[in-house]
């Protein structure tokens, strides 16, 4: 099951990559303005520490791929993935896309941009990081769903 969907999640990054090939209807701009109305929404639900609507941005079978952990597989353990880290203190967490490349088809979708993050370390001390993302969006039921997203900060690891 992890092979097909590390598959799936390959297959829809290139496919979106390639916006060019098949003959499609989509209406691309509206496509990419109700993905970045998603990301605003899913950005509040994080300030909310809203983990069912969080766990909701993502498909069924959709991946967190956060820095320094395992790969979360499933809305389920996505939703206590994210819930773990809310508990963080005074976690803030902000992110937009600045571009968003959307199939002619209209079924899937890559974004990415840049993030800004801040909570308080162990010893009380504030701790600021800024780094980019990329996620992987594809078409559940007719709505846009998370397949897979994955961040990294822009600090030097060492």
């Amino acid at each position: 099951m992890r092979r097909r969907l590390s598959n799936r999640l390959i297959f829809a990054l290139t496919t979106a990559a390639s916006v060019g090939g098949c003959a499609g209807h989509a209406d691309v701009a509206a496509e990419q303005r109700t993905i970045r109305e998603l990301e605003r929404s899913w950005v509040q639900a994080v300030a909310a520490k809203d983990t069912t609507a969080i766990g909701n941005v993502y498909a069924e079978d959709g991946e967190f791929l956060p820095p320094g952990a395992p790969r979360v597989s499933g809305r389920a353990a996505v939703r206590s993935a994210w819930a773990a880290i809310l508990k963080t203190p005074n976690l803030s967490l902000t992110f937009e896309s600045s571009q968003v490349v959307v199939s002619s088809a209209g079924d899937l979708a890559v974004a990415t941009g840049p993030y800004k993050l801040g909570l308080d370390g162990p010893k009380g001390q504030r701790i600021e990081d800024a780094g980019k993302f990329v996620e992987a969006w594809t078409r559940v039921n007719g709505e846009w769903k998370v397949l897979g997203n994955i961040f990294n900060s822009d600090k030097s690891p060492m």
